[in-house]
């Protein structure tokens, strides 16, 4: 009973696993196209082009600029609406010719964790030294008393964003050719996240 019960189980695990999502480009219809997982979709929109690809439930655009002159991404002119109608800005950029910059929608939230040696052994099971201190006062051991990192959310900042289930994003994204004075232009783009 026990092995059918075990068996059942991996079974369920291995064969359930985890929804696997891939992007659509769908507006401006005439560059409509699949944005998958093993080849770069690209679109070429004057004068940048864009090489989209879909990584881990993310879509990660590479902008590139293959003129001559620099252009500016304008970061407070530009933003993305998230699935619930949320304005999101975007961090301003300047591509320098014939080079890219990488734009992840939705932003990769920065993580802090504490790195010290762990040692882990089957499903879950380790050791670590969690924050104990092996010597309480009066000693002091300054390889015990190592820094502590913490995440700090600010409920204000509407840089980072979640974008789930099967919904649809819009980017808007302006530009500014050769530094200031230089001409401005858009990209207007609305990406649908699919279950595949």
């Amino acid at each position: 009973m026990v092995r059918w019960t075990i068996g059942a189980a991996v079974a369920v695990f291995l064969l359930g696993g985890c929804a696997r999502y891939e992007h659509d480009l769908v507006a401006p219809p005439d560059l409509a196209r699949h944005i998958g997982s093993n080849e770069d979709a690209v679109v070429a929109d004057a004068p940048l082009e864009y090489r989209l690809r879909s990584v881990e439930g993310r879509l990660v655009m590479r902008v590139y600029n293959p003129t001559r002159d620099p252009v500016t991404l304008l970061g407070e002119k530009s933003y993305v609406v998230d699935p619930n109608g949320q304005s999101h800005p975007l961090r301003g950029q300047t591509i320098a010719p014939d080079t890219f910059v990488r734009l992840i929608l939705p932003p990769m939230r920065p993580g802090y964790y504490q790195s010290n040696p762990t040692i882990g052994i089957g499903l879950g099971v380790g050791f670590s030294r969690a924050g104990y201190r092996r010597f309480g006062p009066p000693f002091y051991d300054p390889f015990y008393d190592e820094p502590r990192y913490y995440t700090f959310y600010d409920e204000s900042d509407t840089t980072y964003w979640n974008w789930e289930g099967e919904t649809s994003v819009r980017v808007h994204l302006v530009y500014q050719r050769g530094g200031k004075g230089g001409e401005t232009f858009a990209h207007d783009f609305t990406f649908a996240r699919r279950k595949m």
